[in-house]
């Protein structure tokens, strides 16, 4: 047996329900992001997170949904750097309140540009946290 099959007969029936449901909406991203300018796909993808928020989840809610965005990405075989987990996390968090996307490039001039994106929650990065010898100048919050 694969080593995919064995992890997944592991984990729980609500881990496997917020895999899948990660897998989906990366895949629906993906799409979106590569067929939709990116106005429209801005506009559809706040239309569709739009939420009355609801109490907060907690701390171990969203670090499991933030799993299944980062294992579901490393899983299917397609590129889903920053942008699209920091999208799926925000979209399958949607009624948690004050998470902001953020957006911003490295501060370091001996290398090129390079962007990066994450999710925030207050000071805490919920995903696409990096190392302390990386530095981010934000540039857009995407509400």
């Amino acid at each position: 047996m694969s080593d995919y099959v064995l992890k997944w007969v592991d984990i729980s029936g609500s881990a496997k329900i917020k895999l899948v449901q990660a897998g989906c909406t990366l895949i629906l991203i993906k799409i979106g992001l590569a067929i939709l300018p990116f106005s429209t796909f801005r506009k559809v993808f706040h239309w569709m997170s739009k939420s009355d928020a609801k109490p907060d989840l907690n701390s171990k809610e969203i670090s499991e949904v933030v799993w299944a965005v980062n294992t579901a990405a490393n899983i299917i075989p397609l590129e889903l750097l920053c942008l699209p987990r920091a999208l799926a996390a925000k979209y399958l968090l949607r009624k948690v309140p004050s998470l902001s996307l953020e957006i911003g490039v490295e501060v370091n001039h001996a290398k090129p540009f390079e962007a990066h994106a994450w999710i925030q929650k207050g000071d805490e990065i919920i995903i696409g946290d990096w190392s302390n010898s990386v530095s981010y100048q934000r540039l857009w919050v995407w509400e």
